[in-house]
C-alpha cells in the first residue's frame, strides 16, 4: 500500500484519472467514492487474511465468515461516508477560500470525528473509553501540519479533484512517520491520529497490527478485541491448560 501510494504521489497519477475542472458536488463525491471502492478492494484480501483466517487457524477465535464480512462491510460503510463527505467538504472549502479554507474544513471534520467517536464505536459493536483531550490534540495537530505542508508543494492543492487526491496521498504518506513518532509518546495519540486521518482519506488508518482486518479496532488501540473473541480465546486457553 505504501509503495502504491508513493508511486501515485511522485508520478502525480491522480492527474491522469481524476477531473481537472470544476464540477457539481455530486460528481466530485462520485469520484471520491470510486477512489474509496478501489482502496477497499485492494485492502479486502489482507483484511480477510489478517482478521479472519489467521485468528481462526492460530488463535482458535473463529467467527462465521458471513458474520465477519458483515462487520467488515458495516465498518467500511461508516469509513466510506466519512472519507468521501470529508473530501467533498475539503474540496469545496479549498475552491472558495484556498488553503486556509481547506485547513479549516479539515480541523472541523476532525472535531466532528472526536465528537462522534463513541457513537461510531457503538455502531461497530465495541465499548470505547473516553480519550483524554491531551491524546486527541497531538493527533489532530500532526494531521493538520501534514496537510499544511503538502498544500505548499507546487503540484498539490485543493481547487480540483485531482489536486486534492494528490494532496491526500501526501498526507497519507506523512501519517506513517507520524504514527511511529506518536506511538513512542502515547499509543492513544497514535491510534487517535489514524482515526482522525479518516477526515483526510487516511489510506493507512486501518493497516497497523491492531487494526488490520479487525474493524472493532479501527478507532483506537485501547478498544481491544471484541468481547466474543476474548471469550473464545479464554476458553481455548483453559482447554489447553487442562
Amino acid at each position: 500500500m505504501t509503495l502504491l501510494a508513493a508511486v501515485a504521489f511522485v508520478y502525480q497519477l491522480p492527474s491522469t484519472f481524476f477531473p481537472h475542472v470544476e464540477g457539481p458536488a455530486w460528481l466530485n463525491w462520485l469520484a471520491f467514492a470510486v477512489l474509496y471502492m478501489v482502496y477497499a478492494t485492494v485492502s479486502l484480501p489482507f483484511d480477510v487474511w489478517a482478521g479472519y483466517w489467521l485468528p481462526c487457524h492460530h488463535q482458535r477465535a473463529c467467527r462465521l465468515l458471513p458474520v465477519y464480512l458483515g462487520t467488515l462491510f458495516r465498518a467500511e460503510s461508516a469509513q466510506f461516508a466519512v472519507m468521501t463527505l470529508s473530501a467533498v467538504a475539503l474540496l469545496e472549502a479549498g475552491r472558495r477560500w484556498g488553503a486556509a479554507g481547506t485547513l479549516a474544513a479539515y480541523a472541523g471534520a476532525q472535531a466532528v470525528l472526536v465528537l462522534a467517536h463513541r457513537r461510531l464505536a457503538r455502531y461497530l459493536g465495541m465499548n470505547a473509553r473516553p480519550m483524554p483531550f491531551g491524546q486527541w490534540l497531538p493527533a489532530a495537530g500532526w494531521n493538520l501540519a501534514s496537510l499544511a505542508l503538502v498544500l505548499r508543494l507546487p503540484w498539490c492543492g485543493s481547487a480540483t479533484v485531482h489536486q486534492l487526491v494528490e494532496t491526500l496521498l501526501g498526507c497519507a504518506l506523512l501519517s506513517l512517520p507520524g504514527y511511529w513518532l506518536l506511538r513512542r509518546l502515547s499509543r492513544g495519540s497514535a491510534g487517535a491520529m489514524l482515526y482522525l486521518s479518516w477526515a483526510g482519506f487516511g489510506l493507512f488508518s486501518r493497516i497497523t497490527p491492531e487494526r488490520l482486518g479487525l474493524p472493532e479496532g479501527w478507532l483506537a488501540p485501547e478498544a481491544g478485541r471484541p468481547a466474543h473473541w476474548a471469550r473464545k480465546e479464554l476458553a481455548a486457553s483453559q482447554i489447553t491448560s487442562t
